[in-house]
């Protein structure tokens, strides 16, 4: 991807959303999906065709960035570290638009 591409949120929401503007987007957010619901049978078919479709490299990253959003996610709720209050209002946008308001480890930051 260039950096005179243009991505959208749409596959954030669900992967019939399109693509974002992503190559293999639908793919990787079928992906997530698969990873999120914990489906077996899904996340191997998913992944068998994201693994055609885009190689070894793609779906090593994919499952890695994964990994570490739920890492990341996992400490600070762990730790009780809120969302930094400079950035409430700059995201608030954003966090509405890709649903993280409504995410069940979503925490209010202290002000």
């Amino acid at each position: 991807m260039s950096q005179d591409s243009q991505v959208s949120f749409e596959a954030i929401d669900n992967s019939e959303s399109g693509d974002g503007g992503v190559e293999h987007g639908a793919l990787l957010s079928r992906l997530c999906e698969a990873i999120f619901e914990e489906d077996k049978d899904q996340l191997a078919s998913v992944k068998d065709k994201l693994l055609d479709a885009a190689g070894v490299d793609v779906l090593i990253d994919a499952v890695a960035v994964s990994a570490n959003f739920y890492m990341m996610t996992r400490i600070a709720d762990s730790t009780g570290t809120p969302l930094d209050a400079g950035t409430v209002e700059p995201s608030a946008e954003i966090r509405e638009l890709v649903g993280v308001n409504s995410f069940t480890s979503r925490r209010e930051a202290q002000t």
